[in-house]
């Protein structure tokens, strides 16, 4: 089943400011943030930066406030 979800992310700008830009992607079961986040990269947004490593949820590379609280990605 694929559904629709929208993320806001906080986009900093050159002068220092920034606010957040919403984005709708395809969300499927079984997705996590990070898949979402990657999609948002590579069809929307190619200047978006994500750190992330090991993708398995132990290092903390992908740590990023989700919903008002620190989580892993």
């Amino acid at each position: 089943m694929r559904d629709q979800a929208t993320f806001r992310i906080w986009r900093t700008q050159p002068d220092g400011g920034g606010g957040f830009r919403d984005y709708t992607t395809a969300a499927s079961e079984g997705m996590v943030v990070l898949d979402a986040v990657h999609r948002i990269q590579a069809e929307q947004a190619p200047d978006l930066a994500v750190r992330w490593n090991c993708k398995a949820g132990k290092c903390g590379s992908c740590s990023a406030e989700i919903n008002g609280k620190p989580r892993l990605m």
